[in-house]
């Protein structure tokens, strides 16, 4: 038994139950242990999650710097939307309480590495980061991971039993709004708009 393979194993009970479903007796029973075990490596449950958020964390790979900020920083944020999506329980834990571990913090201080070389004082790249991070936080948080045609077309069918005389733009645009619902081409484009604003920030200071 190892501090590793305990992460591990609740690793895999987050992803499948979410953190509700997440108990050290649980745990136990996919390791074959018993469940006091595990007190000897983690004292209570919210350590042990901490130890999942760093090792969640220290498998961000952070994209290789190429002297263009803009190209730099919208790798790292989807490659922390990729990160998101395939680890729902991480949204779920940042609506719980902020996560603030160390390696967990990689990817802030890759943004705001980014944004100071590019020109940002220190407050100006904390301003400008914490929108990007929110924005791809309530993105993962709203993403359907399975069944997104499904998804779609509740959502046209939805739109669509408006009345049109109340709701004109909304029915005309039924389709497209329920096309936002899913994929990444939405986040993408909200997010070239977000770094649009910082590039006309140092374009205006």
């Amino acid at each position: 038994m190892t501090r590793e393979a305990i992460v591990g194993a609740a690793s895999e009970l987050l992803n499948e139950h979410g953190v509700a479903g997440l108990t050290m007796r649980r745990v136990a029973e996919r390791l074959g242990v018993g469940t006091m075990t595990l007190y000897g490596y983690f004292r209570d449950k919210d350590t042990l999650l901490d130890a999942i958020i760093d090792a969640t964390g220290a498998g961000l790979v952070l994209p290789a710097a190429s002297g263009n900020w803009r190209r730099d920083l919208r790798q790292l944020m989807l490659a922390l939307c990729e990160q998101l999506i395939e680890h729902p329980f991480l949204v779920e834990l940042r609506l719980r309480r902020p996560i603030i571990s160390p390696e967990a913090m990689r990817w802030t201080e890759a943004g705001l590495t980014i944004l100071q070389h590019a020109g940002l004082s220190p407050a100006q790249a904390a301003q400008a980061f914490r929108p990007l991070f929110i924005y791809t936080f309530g993105h993962a948080a709203f993403a359907p991971n399975q069944d997104t045609q499904g998804v779609v077309n509740r959502a046209r069918t939805a739109v669509l039993s408006l009345p049109p005389d109340e709701y004109p733009l909304a029915t005309a645009a039924a389709q497209e709004l329920a096309n936002v619902l899913v994929g990444q081409e939405s986040y993408e484009l909200g997010l070239d708009l977000l770094l649009d604003g910082i590039e006309n920030r140092l374009a205006n200071p």
